[in-house]
């Protein structure tokens, strides 16, 4: 049997169908057309109807008018109101005319109104009487011609009240010539006076209305509120070129049958029909919709069964169709399963033979096999996956996002890659999950096989060198003292902030200038000889003038090295160490002699001097700070033996071994006699051990090398005292207490009992 659909049969019951519709809708268009020539005689002769009435109101309106003007009695009235205007009698007989007038007319308000717009009085007398351009231009054209004017709808944009204004001139024949004395204003309510006239339309349609229109450029300005309308004032304008007119009717001009959308928007027919002597259209339309809601039942009746006609035949084909081929399909099913089934055992031998966990599941997410690594990594059994889903085997958290993957790629079949967490039975890993599609032999989709590779150990170390960058770049960024990098054109490439701040400026304010733009020019061949060293891989320590940004010269202790990239001088890497304050103290103790004559060290006032500025400075930088106090052990001896000669030559050997011990930017001082001081500033970590050990590392060397030559050995007492930034102390206080710790020491030197050890003490 074919699985082929029987097309042709399905084409035979088509064809019946649209010659049902066919049908159908030629009778439904000849009653539209029936119709339509019916509407469109009714639309015109309630557009002529309209027009004329119209007409006829402005006449009677106009000839009104003209009595008014030619009326003796209301001429004596004005010129004797214009003479008098504070009688009241003359205002007050006015008023009774005006009143008696207004029964006639049925106006909203009348005003009399001199040359120049100035009003005499009202009725009512509290009426608002205002002038629109429309209005000066009636007055204008009445006073000149001596006739009444009549003019067109208003619409006040405030109020959205209608009006129809109404000019008189008032005219005195005595003299030679007519003269007029004033102009009488009467205002007509639209709402009133002329919406009537098109609402009294008998036996129109729900969809049927008359409207009041006026030609301005190439809209139709609508002048009455339509019925329909839901708004209190009239809907703007309706472009001319949105009315279509039919060929037969082109002659006509504005006049005549049109169709178009209306201001709802909706599809409408309509005839146009012009007010004689007046610049006003009516136009009296009705819905296209209307036209055709008598037949429209019957209509979609007779669809209605052709269609259910339709539909039965197709689902009855449908029907045997699906019969007729569900043997096939049946035995064919049969043939595909074992191949399935063969498939799966390839699969199952193909993953079993891969290092890495692998699995492959149908497209319902049932793992249809796995293999041992798989296994061993879920701390699973075979049999405690396969035939489970994701959700059987993991843990929630995780299985909406595997599951959105696999959906995915089912979707869109292929092959993806994405990294994403496993809970193993050790732990949660990182795994990067390669995912395929495969084809049963069918040639439909058969699942996803999947591989994975375990990435958990490289991310760990991932993790640590970013935790060591995140450090190296805290600690650059926070360190006190100033780092820069500048490459082989010796420009700027990097700058901490505690550099820039050292110089008032930013370190974007630098990076990318050359060193030199912020040296003095004194200073530039010191510059350059740094720069011949580096390029020769020299790394050295001096100092350096550079200029602040508010025009000082700050003295910098720079400790520098070359960069090298590949075999190449790649630029300076260096320590700046602000030393312009304990430059200005050196300058003031040189200039008052505060040195040692004998040692060259700082004697105790110039030691005292500078210990105090370092203090200060160790408290602003938070820095901990460590006091050495040293005593010279047997100098008497050494005097008895030898003389003050020989005394003399000890201590210099000791303020030598000093400077060597300790480094340039700690103050070492002889406060006296035997007796030395050593005050030094944390760079990295204080460890005061490292300090004390280094001295006696010099004593030992020397003892070992120069005192059989000289005639003495040398041996210190040493006290150590460390301040803390959160306990600070003064110079003095510190040496006392390194005092007392120094002489425990010689104390247990003496006796040979142990004693307390050199520090730090606070």
């Amino acid at each position: 049997m074919s699985r082929r659909f029987p097309w042709q049969l399905v084409a035979v019951f088509l064809l019946l169908a649209a010659g049902l519709f066919t049908l159908s809708r030629f009778f439904y268009l000849l009653q539209v057309r029936h119709a339509r020539v019916y509407k469109e005689s009714e639309l015109a002769t309630m557009a002529g109807l309209m027009a004329t009435r119209l007409a006829e109101w402005r006449a009677s309106k106009t000839a009104f008018a003209a009595a008014i003007s030619d009326n003796p009695g209301n001429v004596r009235r004005t010129e004797a109101l214009i003479k008098d205007q504070a009688s009241e009698k003359n205002r007050a007989a006015y008023l009774e005319s005006l009143a008696a007038l207004q029964k006639n007319l049925s106006f909203s308000w009348a005003a009399l109104v001199l040359p120049g717009g100035n009003v005499v009085l009202s009725y009512p007398e509290d009426a608002a009487v205002s002038s629109t351009p429309e209005s000066l231009g009636l007055g204008h054209a009445a006073w000149q011609d001596r006739k009444a004017r009549l003019g067109t709808v208003y619409a006040d944009p405030a109020t959205g009240r209608r009006s129809v204004e109404m000019v008189i001139p008032l005219v005195s024949y005595e003299g030679q010539a007519p003269q007029p004395l004033a102009l009488l204003r009467i205002s007509y309510d639209a709402a009133v006076s002329i919406d009537p006239i098109l609402d009294d339309w008998p036996n129109s349609g729900p969809a049927s209305e008359a409207i009041l229109l006026e030609r301005n450029g190439s809209d139709f300005v609508h002048l009455s509120r339509p019925r329909l309308h839901a708004g209190a004032t009239p809907p703007g304008p309706l472009p001319i070129s949105r009315l279509r007119r039919p060929a037969s009717h082109e002659a006509l001009g504005e006049e005549g049958i049109v169709e178009g959308r209306d201001y709802r928007g909706r599809n409408v027919i309509a005839f146009i029909k012009a007010v004689p002597d007046a610049p006003w259209f009516v136009a009296v339309k009705t819905d296209m919709a209307e036209l055709t809601s008598g037949m429209m039942g019957a209509y979609l009746t007779l669809t209605g069964l052709a269609a259910a006609f339709v539909a039965l035949c197709g689902a009855l084909l449908y029907l045997f169709w699906r019969r007729t081929l569900s043997a096939q399909e049946a035995a064919e099913r049969s043939k595909w399963d074992q191949a399935n089934a063969n498939l799966n055992e390839f699969m199952q031998v193909m993953i079993d033979i891969m290092p890495n966990p692998a699995f492959f599941k149908d497209t319902e997410g049932v793992y249809a096999g796995t293999n041992s690594a798989f296994e061993k990594l879920l701390g699973l059994s075979k049999d405690e996956i396969v035939g489970k889903t994701i959700k059987d085997v993991a843990p929630e958290e995780i299985v909406k996002q595997h599951i959105e993957h696999d959906q995915a790629l089912l979707a869109k079949t292929g092959h993806q890659v994405y990294e994403a967490p496993l809970k193993a039975w050790d732990g949660e890993h990182h795994v990067i999950f390669i995912k395929s599609t495969y084809k049963c032999p069918d040639g439909t989709i058969g699942g996803i096989i999947g591989i994975l590779k375990d990435i958990t150990q490289r991310l760990r170390s991932e993790e640590e060198l970013e935790q060591l960058r995140r450090f190296s770049e805290s600690t650059i960024q926070t360190m006190t003292e100033g780092l820069v990098l500048t490459d082989f054109e010796g420009k700027f490439t990097f700058v901490n902030p505690a550099a820039a701040f050292m110089m008032g400026r930013t370190p974007s304010e630098m990076i990318g200038q050359e060193v030199l733009s912020f040296v003095p020019k004194d200073q530039h061949a010191l510059v350059r000889r740094a720069d011949e060293k580096r390029t020769k891989g020299i790394s050295d320590r001096y100092e350096l003038v550079f200029m602040h940004k508010d025009g000082s010269r700050r003295t910098f202790l720079v400790s520098g090295g070359p960069r090298v990239q590949g075999a190449n001088f790649g630029g300076t890497m260096a320590v700046l160490t602000d030393i312009s304050d304990r430059k200005h103290m050196e300058e003031e103790i040189r200039a008052l002699s505060l040195r040692d004559e004998l040692t060259t060290l700082y004697n105790r006032r110039g030691f005292m001097t500078l210990a105090e500025q370092q203090l200060k400075t160790a408290s602003r930088l938070k820095k901990s700070v460590a006091l050495l106090y040293l005593d010279v052990d047997n100098l008497k001896r050494i005097n008895d033996t030898g003389g003050h000669r020989l005394g003399d030559r000890a201590l210099v050997e000791i303020a030598f071994i000093l400077k060597k011990s300790f480094r340039e930017s700690d103050i070492v001082g002889r406060l006296g006699g035997d007796e030395f001081a050593v005050l030094a500033m944390e760079t990295t970590k204080m460890n005061v051990g490292t300090l004390t050990d280094r001295l006696r590392d010099k004593l030992e060397s020397f003892n070992a090398r120069s005192s059989a030559e000289v005639g003495f050995e040398l041996s210190v007492s040493v006290g150590v005292f460390s301040r803390e930034p959160d306990l600070p102390a003064t110079v003095e206080e510190m040496i006392s207490r390194a005092d007392l710790l120094m002489y425990e020491q010689k104390r247990s030197k003496k006796t040979g009992e142990p004693g307390k050890p050199p520090g730090p003490s606070k």
